[in-house]
């Protein structure tokens, strides 16, 4: 099969496969779609990453049909702002839909020659949409039908939620093909659409609120495309994006534009406030926004313009912003206890340092920022997952109710421990993604490297804290505890999970492939000095891999020892409190002053020392701060 071929079948088959989803209302039948389209898209992700690159155009059908669907998109857009009664809905839809207008109708600017452009850098998005999405969308089979039995819905609305799921996957990847500014922003629309309709998809009044929150953020990077076009057509007339980047000394605001365009997607401060809301969604809605659609989309962007933009001013302030929002989210993740919040402040977080590398915008850090976002996309996946079976099965999200979860639900806790520990240990890519940024953070000119590698070293840290101590609480076994639960997992749940942790491990295990045959090819074309094999290549194929590898095996051997342990029983002993226990009641201690105490735990979430209110509104104005810039930095 041809990549033009594979191209249409990325893009189209999710389309047809999301209306059929919307029209034929079986269960039985969208089991079929939904799995029958998951074993296309991987499989053509595949061949598309065999047959290599690709540049051509669509005939101009195609053309006059995304004009269509365009104004369609954004008259919605206007509707749903006027019925939420949403100024800046309203305001930004208008700001939109006006001057393409303008641009369509009377300027005839929209035709570019190459519309569709496929090289490394789109495969290797494409692989990571199609596969870790298409494995999410199997996981929702389960999940909605536990999701609609808890609220007792009397009629399912399973039919939208495919449909919007599905097209995600279809507007990511006409998103990552597309080299016309113009298509580049209606499929980013698109993704925009899908993620107020799927935060929403409840119906409860904070659903709906934090639904239209993303909804304005996302129509601010629209604006900021439309910018762009007028400012790419007014200086090189086109719209296409390798235009665009021949000139790059032209096109500093229009980068500017896009840049701001790619902080609202990738949730950097002060936009962190959609992603966070988005945790309301059933929690499949969490694990395709958090790993390979939206927040990726944003990264894509500043993949994309950062060779155009590399040694500028405009980078080093992208770097900053992406440093900051690292750093400041470890530390609020760290005092939260609901189980989305945290991992929504370590996607928030994880991006940041991605964006950081970006910023940085050598060879190397870009080779960091490729690495991580393959594997945060898929180690993400994975903990939303698990964490989305362990919700449904105790009815929870809050992890100070996750004591003793080892024992409940063995196998769901064995997973989403492997998704945690693969974020910070080795011998797990993101560790040696991680180094690998240090790395290029430090090499980077003084002024900027120190300060940045400082927050990159307490960003990690932090990281390092709050999933230890979420571990610490599933592991451990509290008194009182005498009874497992069954844990019966359907067959979408198995499948999803286990098949998205042994992809974690493969990657992991051949991280050496991974870098050498997908994270370096992505970015060689733009930073050609990475492909030599002396250095990179060499260092991590192998040099630290082994080094990784085995301690690797030390941890595995005792986190497996230690289970094998606790598996075979044994007397539970009375803590010692500082003094005397209460015979029969393991809950409470006398001291040696007098008196019966009741045992607590606190201080583990630092609540009294990590204000959120504080740290949230110094984040806010620092994020202000950096939006302006990446803005002004052009401009004056």
């Amino acid at each position: 099969m041809n990549p033009e071929t594979l191209v249409a079948v990325n893009v189209g088959l999710p389309v047809v496969s999301a209306l059929a989803a919307l029209l034929l209302n079986d269960k039985r039948i969208r089991t079929a779609i939904v799995s029958l389209s998951a074993l296309v898209l991987i499989s053509s992700s595949v061949l598309l990453y065999q047959a290599g690159g690709i540049v051509f155009s669509p005939g101009h059908v195609y053309e006059q049909a995304v004009v269509v669907l365009d104004f369609t998109l954004l008259l919605y857009f206007l509707y749903a702002g006027a019925k939420a009664k949403s100024l800046p809905v309203i305001g930004l839809g208008l700001a939109q839909i006006i001057p393409a207008a303008y641009f369509e109708f009377v300027v005839k600017g929209t035709h570019v020659q190459n519309i569709i452009l496929v090289d490394n850098l789109s495969i290797l998005l494409t692989l990571i949409i199609n596969v870790v999405g298409s494995i999410v969308i199997i996981y929702a089979l389960s999940y909605m039908e536990e999701h609609e039995h808890h609220l007792k819905m009397k009629k399912s609305t399973q039919n939208k939620f495919f449909f919007f799921m599905i097209l995600l996957l279809a507007a990511m990847n006409g998103m990552v093909y597309s080299n016309s500014l113009y298509w580049l922003y209606f499929f980013w629309e698109v993704t925009t659409l899908c993620c107020y309709e799927l935060i929403r998809h409840d119906g409860t009044d904070e659903a709906k609120k934090n639904s239209v929150l993303a909804l304005w953020m996302g129509l601010v990077g629209g604006v900021g495309f439309v910018g762009a076009m007028f400012l790419g057509y007014n200086q090189v007339h086109s719209i296409a994006l390798t235009d665009l980047m021949a000139v790059p000394e032209a096109m500093g605001l229009a980068f500017a534009l896009m840049a701001l365009a790619a902080f609202t997607k990738a949730a950097q401060f002060p936009w962190q406030g959609w992603l966070l809301g988005a945790m309301v969604a059933p929690t499949p809605v969490s694990a395709l926004l958090h790993s390979s659609t939206m927040v990726n989309a944003g990264i894509y962007m500043l993949l994309r313009i950062a060779p155009a933009i590399q040694g500028t001013n405009l980078s080093y302030i992208i770097a900053l912003g992406g440093a900051l929002t690292f750093a400041m989210t470890a530390f609020l993740a760290i005092r939260q206890t609901v189980s989305k919040k945290i991992l929504a402040y370590s996607t928030i977080g994880n991006l940041g340092l991605i964006v950081l590398c970006i910023g940085i915008n050598t060879a190397l850090s870009n080779t960091a920022a490729v690495a991580l976002l393959t594997f945060h996309s898929v180690a993400k996946g994975l903990l939303f997952m698990s964490a989305g079976v362990v919700e449904n099965k105790i009815g929870s999200r809050n992890v100070e109710d996750w004591e003793g979860l080892m024992d409940m639900l063995p196998l769901t806790t064995t997973v989403l421990i492997a998704g945690m520990v693969s974020m910070f240990l080795p011998p797990f890519g993101m560790l040696l993604s991680k180094w690998v940024a240090v790395d290029a953070v430090a090499s980077s000119p003084l002024y900027i490297g120190l300060p940045l590698v400082l927050l990159v070293i307490l960003g990690s840290a932090a990281t390092t804290f709050y999933y230890a101590k979420w571990i610490g609480y599933m592991t451990v076994m509290p008194l009182g505890l005498e009874k497992k639960k069954d844990e019966e997992l359907e067959g979408p749940y198995k499948l999803s999970m286990i098949g998205l942790l042994a992809l974690n491990v493969v990657i992991s295990v051949g991280v050496a492939f991974v870098i050498n045959k997908l994270v370096i090819p992505a970015i060689s074309s733009a930073y050609p000095i990475v492909v030599s094999t002396t250095g990179l290549t060499v260092d991590l194929g192998f040099t630290s891999f082994p080094v990784l590898a085995l301690w690797g095996g030390i941890v595995a051997v005792f986190l497996i020892g230690s289970r094998l342990a606790g598996s075979k029983g044994g007397k539970v002993a009375a803590p010692y409190l500082g003094g005397s226990n209460v015979p029969g009641d393991y809950t409470k201690y006398r001291s040696t002053a007098g008196g019966e105490f009741d045992l607590s735990v606190s201080g583990i979430f630092l609540n009294a020392s990590l204000d959120e209110a504080s740290l949230e509104k110094i984040a806010l104005y620092i994020g202000v701060l950096i939006s302006v810039a990446l803005i002004l930095v052009e401009v004056i």
